[in-house]
C-alpha cells in the first residue's frame, strides 16, 4: 500500500483486493496482515472477523447481505464456511453487524431461499469507520419504568419478526436488566429467580398489559415459542408446566366463572410485583398505537397538482379554528358531524406519510388501528375487537382538547366488497360482513371524530363505504415536476438538470425514490462522493430490476 494511503477505508479496499486472489487462507492473512490489523484495532476484533466484516461492508449498498453471498465471493463451499459462524456471532454481539433474519435450518434446502442468515451494517458503525473512531454501542441504562418496558417491547417485536435472533434477544435483555436494576420488574426477576425463557414470556405479558391487552391467546404465545426454538415449551405451557404458573404469575382468563384455556393473563400478584412502578391508571388508555403529534418529524412531501390542492384543503379543514366552526355549522343544520376521509393509490405514493404530516401540522394525535389485531379465529371475537376500537376512540375524544385522528392504514381487508353468504350463514364471510356493518354504523355515529383510511385497491372498495367517505383523495405517482422536487429535496447536491433527467427517465413512486436515496446515502458515506449521477442511474436500474435494453440510459457528458 502507498504510504500516503493510510485511512481505514483504504485498508478495507486492500482487504477486498487481496480476497479477490485468495480465499481466506494463510496466504491471504499474510498478504493482508497490515490491513486486517488496522480494521481489527479500530473495532477490537480478530483478523478473521476483520476480513468477514470488510467483505460484508463491500456489499452493504445492496441491502441485507446473505452469508451465501460472502461464501460465493471468496469461492468457499457452504459446509466449509460453517467454521466462520462463530465469528459472525461475535461481530453481532459487538453490534457491528445486525441480523436481518433468523437462523435457518441448515439441513433444509428451500427453492430460491437462503441457508444462512442475512446481515446489514448499521449506519452508526459506518460513520465510526469513516471517522476512524472506535464504535461504542450505548447500552440501555437509567431508564424510567415506562422507557424500560417500551425498550423491552421493541426488542420482543424485533424477535417475533425474526429481525434479531434468540441469542441476540437474550444478550440484549441481559444488558437491559443489568443496566436497570432499580426497576421493579428486574427486582422481581431476581427475587423469584425467573429463568430466561420465562422472562421473555413474562415481559411479553407485562408489555401487553401496559398496552391495554390484558388477555393473551395461546395462538399468540405459540409464535414466541416457535422463535425460541423450543416447541416443547408450548406443550408444557398448555399443561401448566411452566415457571410462570409455578410462581403464580399468570392464570387463565375466566368467562362466566369458567377457565378459558385459550387465553391467559397476569395474576394480581404479578401486577403488584412487576408493575408497581408503572402508573397503570394513566397507561390503561394509552398504548404504542397512539402516536403523539409532537413526536412526528416534519418531512417534505410533493404531490401532483390536483392531489396537492385536495391535501391543502383537508389540512385547512383540520386546523382547530376551522374544524370547530364547521362542526358547529353541521350541528346547526342537523348534519352528521364526523369527518371521514379515504386516501387511495398505489403503494409508495405518500398516503401514510400524508396522514402523519396532517397530524403534525394540526397538532392532532393519531390512534393507529392494527388491522391484523382485529381478526380472531373465535366466533364473535373480531366484531368485539372492532367495537372496542371505536369505544376507545370515543373515550379519547372526550379526554382530549384536540380531537385525535382514527387511522385505518392499509384498510383493504375491512373496506372491500362484502361477500355473498351461502345457505350456511356462518364462517369467515359472515364475520367479515359483520365487521363491515359495525364500521359502517360507527362511521355514521362518528360524532365530531376524524377517521382517515388508506387503501391500495380503490376498485375493490364497497359501495356502502364509498358513500360514507366525505373526502376521497387519489394519490397518483408523482409527475415530472413532483419527482424532480423529491430528488432535489433529498439530494441537495444533485443539479437541477440531473434531477429532472432522473424524473423523466424513471417512472418511480415516492417510496421507490426513497429506496434509492437510502442506498445512495450508504454509498456516499463509504466513498465520500455525494450525489454521483452515474451511481444514481445504476441504483435506478436496479430498482426497476428489468432494464429496457433498447434504450441507453445515462447522463450526457459535455
Amino acid at each position: 500500500m502507498n504510504k500516503e494511503t493510510t485511512g481505514v477505508l483504504d485498508h478495507c479496499k486492500e482487504i477486498i483486493s487481496h480476497s479477490a486472489y485468495h480465499p481466506l487462507d494463510a496466504a491471504f492473512f499474510a498478504d493482508a496482515a497490515q490491513d486486517l490489523a488496522a480494521v481489527g484495532d479500530l473495532f477490537s476484533i480478530t483478523p478473521t472477523q476483520a476480513a468477514l466484516f470488510t467483505l460484508l461492508l463491500d456489499e452493504c449498498g445492496n441491502g441485507a447481505i446473505s452469508i451465501n453471498t460472502i461464501a460465493d465471493k471468496i469461492k468457499c463451499g457452504r459446509i466449509q464456511f460453517l467454521k466462520y459462524l462463530d465469528d459472525f456471532e461475535a461481530l453481532e454481539q459487538k453490534h457491528l453487524i445486525r441480523p436481518e433474519k433468523d437462523w435457518e435450518d441448515f439441513s433444509s434446502k428451500r427453492s430460491g431461499g437462503s441457508s444462512f442468515p442475512s446481515y446489514s451494517i448499521p449506519l452508526d458503525v459506518i460513520k465510526a469507520l469513516r471517522a476512524e473512531k472506535e464504535y461504542r454501542y450505548a447500552p440501555y441504562s437509567s431508564l424510567t419504568p415506562e422507557e424500560f418496558f417500551e425498550t423491552a417491547g421493541e426488542l420482543l417485536e424485533s424477535f417475533r419478526n425474526s429481525t434479531i435472533t434468540r441469542n441476540s434477544l437474550e444478550s440484549e435483555l441481559k444488558i437491559l436488566l443489568n443496566s436497570n436494576q432499580k426497576i421493579n420488574f428486574v427486582k422481581g426477576i431476581k427475587t423469584l429467580s425467573i429463568r430466561i425463557n420465562a422472562t421473555v414470556l413474562l415481559l411479553f405479558f407485562c408489555c401487553s398489559y401496559i398496552e391495554d391487552k390484558e388477555n393473551i391467546s395461546f395462538k399468540t404465545l405459540q409464535s414466541i415459542f416457535k422463535h425460541l426454538g423450543r416447541r416443547i415449551l408450548a406443550t408444557k405451557f398448555r399443561n401448566r408446566d411452566n415457571q410462570l404458573f409455578e410462581t403464580g404469575l399468570i392464570e387463565n382468563e375466566c368467562d362466566r366463572g369458567m377457565a378459558d384455556t385459550e387465553y391467559y393473563k397476569l395474576t394480581p400478584k404479578a401486577r403488584e410485583v412487576f408493575l408497581a412502578d408503572i402508573n397503570l391508571k394513566e397507561k390503561s388508555k394509552q398504548s404504542r398505537n397512539l402516536i403523539k403529534a409532537e413526536t412526528l418529524k416534519p418531512r417534505d412531501l410533493f404531490y401532483n397538482e390536483k392531489t396537492d390542492r385536495c391535501i391543502k384543503e383537508l389540512g385547512s379543514l383540520l386546523r382547530e379554528e376551522n374544524f370547530a366552526a364547521i362542526k358547529q355549522r353541521f350541528a346547526e343544520k342537523n348534519l352528521r358531524s364526523g369527518f371521514t376521509c379515504i386516501f387511495t393509490g398505489a403503494p409508495g405514493t405518500g398516503k401514510t406519510e400524508t396522514v402523519y404530516a396532517l397530524a403534525r401540522e394540526t397538532g392532532r394525535d393519531i390512534m393507529l388501528v392494527d388491522i391484523s389485531e382485529t381478526k380472531s379465529m373465535w366466533f364473535g371475537e373480531s366484531e368485539k375487537r372492532i367495537k372496542e376500537i371505536f369505544d376507545r376512540y370515543h373515550g379519547l375524544i372526550k379526554g382530549r382538547g384536540l380531537t385525535p385522528i382514527l387511522f385505518f392504514n392499509e384498510a383493504d381487508a375491512v373496506l372491500g366488497k362484502r361477500q355473498e353468504l351461502g345457505e350456511v350463514r356462518r364462517g369467515p364471510a359472515q364475520t367479515e360482513n359483520a365487521i363491515q356493518n359495525i364500521i359502517l354504523q360507527e362511521m355514521e355515529d362518528l360524532a365530531g371524530g376524524i377517521l382517515i383510511a388508506t387503501t391500495n385497491m380503490a376498485d375493490n372498495l364497497d359501495k356502502a363505504f364509498e358513500r360514507r367517505f366525505l373526502y376521497k383523495i387519489e394519490f397518483e405517482k408523482p409527475d415530472i415536476r413532483a419527482k424532480t422536487a423529491i430528488w432535489k429535496s433529498n439530494l441537495p447536491g444533485l443539479t437541477e438538470v440531473h434531477a429532472e433527467t432522473l424524473a423523466q427517465r424513471f417512472d418511480f413512486s415516492g417510496g421507490q425514490i426513497e429506496n434509492i436515496i437510502r442506498k445512495e446515502t450508504v454509498s456516499s458515506l463509504l466513498s465520500g462522493i455525494e450525489a454521483d449521477p452515474e451511481r444514481l442511474i445504476r441504483f435506478c436500474e436496479e430498482e426497476v430490476m428489468v432494464k429496457d435494453k433498447t434504450k441507453t440510459i445515462g447522463f450526457e457528458v459535455g
